[in-house]
This record gives C-alpha cells, structure tokens and sequence, in this order.
C-alpha cells in the first residue's frame, strides 16, 4: 500500500478544528454543538496529526480517526500513548466498512480523501456522514474541482506518462522529480503561457511536503468534481450544502463590478457560486455539509459575529494613524500584507497581536480599541462600530484573522525554567517535523528547534540549557555541521541567540505551560 510506504503528510488543517466550523455554521443558522465538549469523526485520519491536537486542547471532547494504513495507525496510537490523551482512539479500518449507523458525532472530517477514492468510498463517505451525523452537527470534506484542477491535471498526465514503468512508489518519487527537474530547466526563460504556469506549478510542489507530490499526482485516481455536481451528490443522501470555508469565495465583489452585477442575476445560490468557480478557475474546495432538515440561512449573520471572540498575530506598522481612515498593511507571520484602514480596526489589531495567542471578545476588543482612538484623536471614528464588524468579517472570511465561539487566555510566558508541554515534546521526539500551536497551526521544526524543545522539561534554566545544547552538537555531527562546526564561546553565542528566538515563537504559538504543571 502507497501509503504505508509513502505516509502522508499528517499535520494540524485549522479549517477543520471544532472552533472554526462551529463559528461558521452559526453563522448561517446551524447551532452547532460546542467544541469544548462535542463528538468528532475523522475518516480518513492518518497518524492522526490532525485529530491529536484536537483532543490534547479540548480535554472535554471525544475523537474518533479511521485510516486504512496500518503504519500510520500505529504511528498515530505511539503517540497518544505518549502524550497520555485518554479521549482519542485510531482505529484501522476500511471507510467501506465503517458503519453508517451508530453513536452520532457532532463534527465529521474527510480531508484528502474524496477526490482520491474509488465512487464507492465516496458514496459511503457521503452516507456516513447523514447516518452518523447529530443534529445540528457539521461535515467537512475537501475534494479538487473543475474547471480549475484541468492545468493541474495537465501535469499529473505528464508524471504519470513518465513514471508508467516504474513499480515501487520510491522509484515512481523518484521518476517523478527527474521530470520535474527536465521540465523546470527546459522551460527556464519561456515566455509562453503554459510554461510560466508549469514553472509555477513545479516550484510550488517543491514547497510542499514529498507525499503531497505522490498522493496527488501520482496515485491511481484523482477525480475532481464540479461543485454542484458534489451539491447534487450530497443532496441524494439528505445532506445541505452549507457553506465553505474560504468564506470570501462566496461573495463576487472581489472580481469586479461587472462580474458582481452578471453572477448577481443568478437566482439559485448554488449555480451562482458554480459560474464563480467558473470565472476564478477554481481547483479546490472545503465544503461543509449539514443534514437537508437543517435551516440555514443564505447570508452570515453578523450580529452574531459580534458575539465571537477573535484572536490575529498581523503585525501592525511601525507608526499607526488612528486618527483617520487610511489604508495601513499589516503583514502576517508568512509575510503576506492586508491593508486595514479604519482606526476602530487599527486599534483592534494592533492590540490582538500584543496578547496573541490570546483570543478576546468583541466587547472587550470595542473597549480597547475605542480607547485607543480616543486617546489618539480619532474623534467620531471610535463610535462606528459597523466599520469595525465589516472589516474584521471581511479578514476572517479572508482567513487573515481567527474567531471563536468563547475567548481564551492561554500561558505565553517565559518562565525562568521554561517548560513545553507534554504534546509539544512528544511531537519533538517523534521527529515529525513540526509542533502544534495552540490554534491549531503548524509550527515547523528544525534540527535546533526539535532538541531545544526536547529539553523543555521544566528542569533547565537557560544557562543549563545553552551548555546542553552545546555538548549535543559537540558530541553529533549533523548538529554540528549545521552550526557551521563551531565550537566553544562562538557555538555558545549561536546557540544562546537561537534559543531566546525560539523560546519567543514557542511561547507565541501556545507551546509552553506553567513550570508546575504535571
């Protein structure tokens, strides 16, 4: 099986955390369980990269994962073993034999699996999640679409051609980056389109994860759908389509006057938004479902909007104007910029990113902000509260900010001792890779990262830490090297700068707890 040999990449995806699709369905009507103590299914789990964060957080809650892959199983059950996390079970199993009668769940997750199925997986995926979801409760199944996954499809044609004679899913990887490789320099200085787009396509597959290479274009199926084509199918198992998860894909603004009045004259919702995907080339979605008897409403209600609590980590300028309405970019950990221009906003944002991770309520978040204005001049600016709710909506539809149904004070402090928590390190001794933040992101580590975070026990000082850093890379060549070979005071300094950053974006992406804790 490709899988256990190719494992795929198993990690956080904050689109299908309990908070996030509990913030959207109430949106548009559907009251949905709370994440503090609801039910989650996972088809299709892998090592459970996505659900064990989830339970670690939400100790309240019950998870359940099922994946076919008997290593990734394992690998999955290792961890929850280690991380001591009595509310989560994977289980290796067949979709096809999962029962579709049974204990109800509350929120049910299929990611990466739809489009890679056979038609009966995708068929039982669909009726699972009518049989077993709760009332009120809420699906997520992502699956490439057309028109857009055509010039994608346009490669995997290409890679499959290349690798047709080889066997083993390492040699076809293999095979595979030997054409990547053939067509990358080949087409270096192209002006045509299609190889401006194939450069692209390359480069961004080289960013990602090997597995994702593989599992989408290299496995036996990939089938995208039209978006109402999966509507129509999730329709005959008395499910409703919702909403998706890019929220700002379902409104036409964005494309331009003349697009906005033309899809506006599309009555059904539906078709509407298929003729969008039409106009923007869309190659991928994350739909979520609700049983067909559920209301839902067409527009989000921003009333209750107000009612969340938000969290952002933008970083606002140097110098704020919160005296007027002026477009100001604030940049995103990935260095991406959004321009926000009313001072209520301004305000709103700069303060979030100085409690980040923290999460606060749209009433303790008016407070600070109008204060702020106030004291900086902005005058009748402090009052406008519509202003406020249409621009931070707009940044999460965007998915530029977070919100929650409740807020959330979480422990960022740099102790004397720092101490990671019990997840964090067992995810560092694994040697995944990569950590879980506390709002279900993905912090990357390093070879640095992964040992300092092993050794955040609650037991070292930085002193101490800074002189058992140095023996490891002593004493290991791979550290070493990547230290430059450095010894003595000169790989102390090294190690001592890199620990006070690290122990910084540690304590920023919620991996630290009190040193006495148990």
């Amino acid at each position: 099986m490709s899988y256990d040999e190719i494992p795929y990449e198993s990690s956080p995806f904050p689109e299908t955390h309990p908070n996030f699709l509990a913030t959207v369905a109430r949106l548009f009507g559907v009251d949905a369980a709370p994440p503090d103590q609801c039910r989650v299914l996972e088809l299709g789990c892998a090592s459970g990269g996505n659900l064990i964060p989830m339970a670690f957080r939400l100790p309240d809650a019950h998870f359940v994962g099922i994946e076919l892959s008997a290593t990734q199983v394992a690998d999955g059950q290792r961890l929850i073993a280690q991380a001591e996390l009595p509310n989560i079970e994977l289980h290796q199993g067949d979709i096809l034999q999962f029962d579709t009668e049974g204990e109800g769940f509350d929120y049910i997750i299929c990611h990466g699996v739809y489009s890679w199925a056979p038609e009966a997986v995708r068929e039982r995926i669909l009726a699972i999640c009518r049989g077993r979801l709760n009332e009120n409760g809420v699906a997520y199944i992502s699956y490439n679409t057309l028109p857009g996954w055509h010039m994608r499809g346009m490669l995997r044609e290409m890679l499959l051609h290349h690798t047709r004679e080889l066997e083993s899913p390492q040699e076809r990887l293999a095979g595979a980056h030997e054409l990547l490789g053939f067509l990358d320099g080949s087409l270096e200085g192209s002006d045509a389109l299609h190889g401006r787009y194939l450069r692209m396509e390359i480069d961004r597959i080289r960013g990602n994860h090997p597995s994702y290479l593989y599992h989408e274009y290299l496995e036996e199926i990939n089938q995208p759908f039209l978006f109402s084509r999966f509507v129509e199918d999730a329709a005959r198992h008395d499910l409703r389509y919702l909403c998706d998860t890019e929220l700002h894909s379902m409104f036409a603004s964005p494309l331009g006057e003349t697009a906005d009045q033309m899809l506006g004259s599309i009555e059904d919702p539906i078709q509407r938004w298929q003729y969008t995907d039409f106009l923007t080339n869309r190659n991928f979605r994350q739909s979520l479902l609700c049983r067909s008897e559920s209301r839902v409403a067409r527009d989000p209600d921003l009333e209750r909007f107000n009612g969340y609590a938000f969290h952002s980590d933008l970083k606002p300028p140097k110098k704020l104007d919160l005296r007027r309405v002026k477009a100001a970019p604030f940049t995103s950990a990935t260095g991406e910029r959004v321009q926000v221009a009313h001072p209520l906003t301004k305000a709103a944002l700069a303060h979030l990113d100085r409690v980040f991770p923290d999460s606060l309520s749209f009433e303790d978040l008016v407070s600070v902000a109008q204060r702020q204005v106030t004291a900086s001049g902005g005058g009748a600016a402090a009052a406008q509260l519509d202003h406020l709710t249409s621009e931070l909506f707009s940044l999460f539809a965007h998915q530029a900010i977070g919100a929650a149904p409740s807020p959330h004070t979480v422990f960022h402090q740099i102790e004397e001792r720092p101490r990671a928590n019990r997840l964090a390190r067992v995810q560092a001794d694994a040697g995944i890779g990569h950590a879980a933040g506390f709002h279900h992101t993905t912090v990357g580590l390093d070879p640095f990262s992964t040992v300092l975070l092993q050794q955040l026990d609650g037991t070292r000082d930085r002193t101490e830490l800074v002189r058992e850093l140095a023996r490891r890379f002593e004493e290991d060549s791979t550290l070493s090297a990547l230290a430059g070979n450095q010894t003595g005071e000169k790989l102390r300094q090294m190690i001592s700068a890199n620990t006070t950053r690290m122990l910084e974006l540690f304590a920023r992406q919620g991996l630290l707890e009190p040193g006495t804790a148990a």
